[in-house]
């Protein structure tokens, strides 16, 4: 599902819009290796809503050809994406990848920031944990496949079970994208301890969620997020993994309808 609008703002980042009144809009920031259709459970419960969703550098149809990329690269994209559509403030919900690219901006432009969404992010790993991702980058790097392995960290079994299409949907975004376009993105978020966040200024209403049965994002790192944030509230949601966003889509968008209203 395509949202009525789309573009490409001058730097080449594609987008999608329902931008019909001024009221503040949501801008949804998708996972590395993803593109703005991981989205779709959100677009059509939010469709009559103040909403943008876009690809990152690197990703679906927006530019490509980073061999470097950084943080600082995805703030400047989003930022100027935001200048290009005339928005001065606005709400921003961010999942894995894009939690912490919501949080870096926020860090820097938090005035702009009017409520702050931070889905699965990741927050202080231990050692065990960065090892885990490692060797998945590592596998990679070497043009060994992940997909599957990523699929089923994502999903619950019993969704996968009696959901083969989405299966299928996420493994053909996965196999499709270029490995010398997702590698530079991956490497920023393998290497996210690496970009210390300061979280004083986040005086924002924040919400921070994860999948209680997410290995990745744990709830653990959640909790310390929130602990981080002043304003903040926890939700752990319930039967979910990575990827709650779409197998308990229903919570998750009350929820982020609840919180943006």
């Amino acid at each position: 599902m395509d949202l009525p609008n789309t573009g490409f703002d001058p730097n080449l980042t594609y987008f999608e819009h329902n931008l019909t009144s001024k009221k503040i809009p949501n801008i949804f920031i998708h996972g590395v290796g993803l593109n703005n259709t991981m989205w779709l459970p959100q677009k059509k419960y939010f469709k009559n809503k103040e909403v943008i969703f876009y690809d990152l550098l690197n990703h679906g149809r927006s530019q490509k050809g980073y061999h470097k990329l950084f943080f600082k690269d995805f703030i400047k994209q989003l930022d100027e994406l935001v200048k290009f559509l005339n928005i001065d403030k606005f709400n921003l919900i961010g999942f894995s990848i894009g939690a912490l690219i919501a949080e870096h901006y926020t860090e820097q432009y938090y005035d702009k920031i009017n409520k702050l969404i931070i889905i699965a992010s990741v927050y202080k790993r231990s050692s065990k944990q960065l090892v885990t991702v490692k060797n998945r980058y590592k596998m990679a790097l070497k043009g060994e496949s992940i997909s599957n392995d990523s699929i089923n960290r994502w999903f619950t079994k019993e969704y996968l079970k009696t959901n083969k299409e989405v299966y299928n949907f996420f493994f053909n975004i996965l196999e499709s994208k270029n490995n010398d376009d997702f590698l530079p993105a991956y490497k920023v978020f393998i290497e996210s301890e690496n970009y210390e966040l300061d979280f004083s200024n986040f005086n924002i209403p924040t919400l921070i969620m994860t999948g209680e049965n997410d290995i990745g994002s744990t709830a653990d790192m959640s909790k310390m997020i929130n602990q981080k944030i002043k304003n903040s509230e926890l939700y752990i949601i319930p039967n979910s993994k990575h990827m709650a966003t779409y197998e308990q889509n229903r919570l998750v968008n009350t929820k982020i309808s609840s919180f943006i209203n």
